[in-house]
């Protein structure tokens, strides 16, 4: 005798929504999740860094011609698989306590996009004490750095112009990258959903003795 038990369309299709929903909503979660990449510019081993330090930074004194970029230090970074760096900050210290001295006027740089500034207003107030900066990254240099070699590659290079007589002195300059899982197309979600009625097929079938 062969009996057989089929389970009512509601609770099957009931059944079948939520586990779309729940498989959406797993996938919802996972692109939520963020992290960040943090740590400070190694300046050690550069030839261009007099300081004698790995964080703090002094350039050769010089009056000019001065060099349109100096290589300050290295920050690197990798990004985990299947995400990108979505956000990202950079700050730290014109002149250096640590180092008692001053800076001349500069400018920062991270794989060509500007992050800092010293005018001369910052120049004089650096030989008393650091002069704090910070910035950051807009959509518009994620966009440029995405694009630049030395990034793509996992090298934030800091580089600095001076701008007038002296020397370029830096405190430790620390970098702070947010990543996020890459963004699941919403066309995904919606294949996703128009999957979840096959579950309950499937189980309508299991459930056929």
């Amino acid at each position: 005798m062969i009996t057989r038990c089929i389970q009512p369309k509601r609770v099957e299709r009931a059944r079948s929504i939520e586990s779309g929903a729940l498989l959406v909503a797993m996938l919802a979660a996972t692109a939520a999740q963020a992290s960040t990449i943090s740590g400070t510019v190694n300046t050690g081993g550069n030839p261009a860094n007099f300081s004698g330090d790995t964080t703090a930074f002094a350039s050769a004194p010089s009056n000019g011609p001065f060099s349109s970029a100096i290589t300050v230090g290295e920050f690197d970074f990798s990004v985990p698989s299947g995400q990108a760096i979505t956000a990202g900050s950079f700050n730290g210290d014109f002149g250096s306590n640590f180092l008692g001295s001053g800076t001349s006027q500069a400018s920062l740089f991270v794989d060509g996009v500007q992050l800092a500034f010293c005018a001369a207003s910052c120049e004089v107030a650096s030989q008393s004490n650091d002069v704090a900066w910070s910035y950051s990254l807009t959509a518009s240099d994620l966009s440029l750095l995405s694009s630049n070699s030395l990034w793509q590659s996992g090298r934030a290079v800091i580089t600095a112009s001076q701008l007038s007589a002296s020397q370029v002195v830096l405190d430790p300059t620390n970098v702070n990258l947010t990543v996020t899982p890459v963004p699941i197309p919403a066309a995904f979600f919606l294949f996703a959903s128009a999957l979840a009625p096959l579950f309950g097929v499937a189980r309508r079938k299991a459930a056929t003795v």
